[in-house]
C-alpha cells in the first residue's frame, strides 16, 4: 500500500450548519492531526465528528461538542479514519474558524 504524508483538507465554513468537512475515499485510510484555529476576536464554540459513513452525525460521533475556542485559540486532535468514514463540522461563526487536516494517507 502506497503511502504519502501531506495536507489531506482544509475548510473555512461559511455556513454555522453541520458541514461535511472530509470523506474518507475508498481503499484508503488516513492517519493525521486536525488543527483548528479560532480566527475571529471573540470566542467560537466548535463541534467535530467522526462518522462511520455518509450523512448527518449522531450523537455518539461528537469528538467535540459546541467546545467554546477563545480568541486565537488552536487546538490539535489525532485523527484516525478509514473509508466510509467522513469528518464533519460546525462553527458557531461562519467565516472565521480554520479546519485543517494533514498526516499520512494510505492507499
Amino acid at each position: 500500500m502506497p503511502v504519502a504524508y501531506k495536507r489531506i483538507a482544509a475548510l473555512r465554513p461559511s455556513v454555522i450548519t453541520e458541514v461535511e468537512f472530509y470523506a474518507v475515499p475508498s481503499n484508503t485510510e488516513i492517519v493525521g492531526n486536525l488543527t483548528i484555529i479560532n480566527n475571529h476576536t471573540a470566542a467560537v464554540d466548535v463541534s467535530v465528528a467522526h462518522t462511520d459513513a455518509a450523512g448527518a452525525a449522531t450523537a455518539e460521533d461528537w469528538i467535540l461538542s459546541a467546545t467554546s475556542f477563545a480568541a486565537d485559540e488552536r487546538q490539535v486532535i489525532p485523527i484516525t479514519a478509514g473509508n466510509p468514514e467522513t469528518i464533519r463540522v460546525i462553527a458557531s461563526v461562519a467565516d472565521v474558524v480554520n479546519f485543517h487536516l494533514a498526516g499520512m494517507v494510505k492507499t
